[in-house]
């Protein structure tokens, strides 16, 4: 007995944030194209898969609705206020827009994001800027790097691709400053990893 349909109904209806709200002609491409994913990946562990197919289609699709309105000035700048994480730099990875203005400070500075794979699967995004990699996204934090650049595009940058807080630079020292309360900010160590809030 096929259970894919099944399973994809229950996780559209628990995974998929507008599950319940949605009507069935909403949900039922989006069931559909799950079941077709299930039928050919054959996972171990399907409920983890369709987690992580659903976390993939809402980051693309955000990002599709976001590049629809086309860009905002001479390129793509990532989403504005969704959440950078490693489903959305994946997203943008395999977008049709892969660089993404981070910083203008004067010029327009792009990060280009690059799906990395060892030995066929995903192993992480990284984003390059200015010949220089400034962030290796993985599915449960961001490593950032300044590459011995601690000027106002870089901290810029950085900012874009961190949630919680948001870098800065004083005396040649780059600092991230978190949105928490009562947070002192900390000085900024190269590849330091950065948890999504």
């Amino acid at each position: 007995m096929d259970l894919n349909p099944t399973l994809a109904f229950t996780a559209v209806l628990e995974l998929h944030p507008g599950g319940r709200t949605m009507t069935d002609a909403e949900a039922k491409p989006i069931r559909q194209a799950l079941c077709a994913a299930l039928d050919e990946a054959k996972p171990k562990d399907a409920w983890a898969f369709a987690k992580a197919w659903i976390e993939d289609y809402l980051a693309t699709t955000a990002l599709a609705e976001h590049d629809a309105q086309g860009p905002q000035g001479p390129g793509y700048f990532p989403p504005f206020r969704t959440r950078m994480d490693y489903r959305m730099a994946l997203a943008i990875a395999r977008s049709a827009h892969p660089s993404r203005v981070l910083a203008h400070t004067g010029c327009y500075r792009y990060g280009r994001f690059t799906e990395v794979t060892i030995a066929g699967q995903t192993a992480y995004v990284c984003v390059v800027m200015m010949g220089t990699e400034i962030a290796r996204f993985f599915p449960t934090e961001v490593q950032l790097f300044s590459g011995g650049h601690r000027s106002p595009s870089t901290s810029e940058a950085l900012s874009n691709l961190v949630t919680g807080g948001y870098f800065y630079h004083r005396d040649r020292v780059l600092w991230f400053s978190s949105y928490r309360p009562g947070v002192d900010p900390i000085e900024h160590r190269e590849g330091a990893p950065y948890s999504y809030r």
